[in-house]
C-alpha cells in the first residue's frame, strides 16, 4: 500500500508547486495456520486494511494538524508466506509545509519514519509500546515534565514517555484504529499481526495481546489532572466501602472518592462526625473528555486535618 499526503493549504506556492515526500515500505503479516495457504477471507481483511489506512490518518492529523491529507494504497501483489500485504507509507509536503518544518519551529514529524516511531511500528516504544507497558491498566494522574509526560500507574508506580506518545494514546480515533487493524487475530487460527521492513522483523502483536489494545471500554480523554490543598466542607459521610462522599468547596457540592487508607482506618476505627465538619485534604480533580461531553471526577487522596465546624477566626 502507499500512504500519501497533500498540502491543504490554498496559499499559491513559489518557485516549484510541488510538493516534497518521503517514504517508508513495510509488510504487513497475519499469521497463523488459519492461513496456511497464503489466503484470507476478504471481509476479514477489508476491514483491516481500512482500518489501518484510518490509524495514519487519525495519527498525522494528530501531529500535524490539516497541514497534510494521507491514504494509503496496496502496491503491487500480495506476497506468498502466511499473508503479507506490502505497503508504502508516503508523506507529501508542499514546500511552504516543508520549509516550516524546516525552520526554528520544525516539528519532529514531517517524515514518515517519525510517525511509524511515533506508533511504535517501528522502533519498539511509541503507541504501541506505551499500550504494552500499561497491560490494561488506567494511568491514575500524569505530570508533564518539558517535553516528557510523567504517567503514574499508582501512588508508588510511574514511568516517563514523550509528550506526542501520550498525545496518540488519549486520541480515541488513533486507539480505535489500532485495535480494528488487530481485528482478524479475533478469528480462530489467526495468532499474529507483524511489521516486517526489509529483512527486519519491526514487530509482531499476538493473539493472547487483544485485551492489552482493547479502547471499547475507553473512558475519554483526560485534559487536566492536577491535585490542591482544599478545605472541604462535609454534607454526606458513607461508611460502605468504595461509597463516595459529598463535600463542599465554598463554591459547589460534589462527591468525592476517599482514597486516604490511614483515614479510612480511622474511619473504621470509630472517628467520630458532626454537623459542620471540615476536612482539610489534598484533592485531585481529574477532567475528561467523553462523547457525552466534560465531566470531573475528585478523590481525596490525602486527608491532612479533621476539623470541628469553621469558625470566622480559621478563615
Amino acid at each position: 500500500m502507499i500512504l500519501s499526503t497533500s498540502n491543504r493549504r490554498t496559499i499559491p506556492l513559489a518557485g516549484n508547486s510541488r510538493g516534497t515526500s518521503n517514504h517508508q515500505p513495510f509488510v504487513v503479516i497475519y499469521d497463523g495456520p488459519a492461513l496456511a495457504e497464503h489466503r484470507m477471507d476478504v471481509r476479514d481483511l477489508a476491514p483491516a486494511l481500512i482500518a489501518i489506512a484510518d490509524l495514519f490518518t487519525s495519527t498525522n492529523k494528530e501531529l500535524n494538524g490539516e497541514n497534510a491529507e494521507v491514504r494509503l494504497e496496496v502496491r503491487g501483489s500480495f506476497k506468498a508466506g502466511s499473508f503479507h500485504s506490502e505497503l508504502i507509507f508516503v508523506q507529501s509536503l508542499a514546500s511552504q509545509i516543508r520549509d516550516l518544518f524546516a525552520g526554528p519551529n520544525a516539528g519532529a514529524f514531517s517524515n514518515a519514519m517519525a510517525i511509524l516511531g511515533a506508533l511504535g511500528i517501528v522502533g519498539g516504544g511509541g503507541l504501541i509500546g506505551l499500550i504494552r507497558t500499561l497491560r490494561g491498566r488506567k494511568p491514575r494522574r500524569i505530570e508533564q515534565e518539558g517535553e516528557q509526560t510523567r504517567v503514574w500507574i499508582s501512588e508508588q508506580e510511574s514511568f516517563t514517555v514523550d509528550e506526542v506518545t501520550y498525545r496518540l494514546y488519549l486520541n480515541r480515533t488513533v486507539r480505535v484504529s489500532l485495535q480494528k487493524a488487530l481485528s482478524p487475530l479475533e478469528r480462530d487460527g489467526i495468532a499474529s499481526f507483524g511489521i516486517v521492513r526489509g529483512n527486519t522483523i519491526e514487530l509482531t502483536i499476538e493473539n493472547d495481546e487483544l485485551d492489552v489494545f482493547a479502547s471499547s471500554d475507553d473512558p475519554g480523554e483526560v485534559v487536566t489532572d492536577t491535585i490542591a490543598r482544599k478545605v472541604l466542607l462535609l454534607e454526606s459521610v458513607v461508611f460502605k466501602d468504595g461509597n463516595k462522599w459529598r463535600v463542599h468547596d465554598g463554591t459547589s457540592a460534589f462527591f468525592a472518592a476517599l482514597e486516604d487508607e490511614q483515614f479510612l482506618a480511622k474511619v473504621d476505627a470509630g472517628e467520630r462526625f458532626g454537623k459542620g465538619d471540615v476536612l482539610v485534604v489534598d484533592l485531585r480533580q481529574t477532567q475528561i473528555v467523553t462523547d457525552e461531553g466534560l465531566r470531573n471526577e475528585y478523590r481525596i487522596v490525602k486527608v491532612r486535618e479533621h476539623r470541628a465546624p469553621l469558625q470566622p477566626a480559621l478563615i
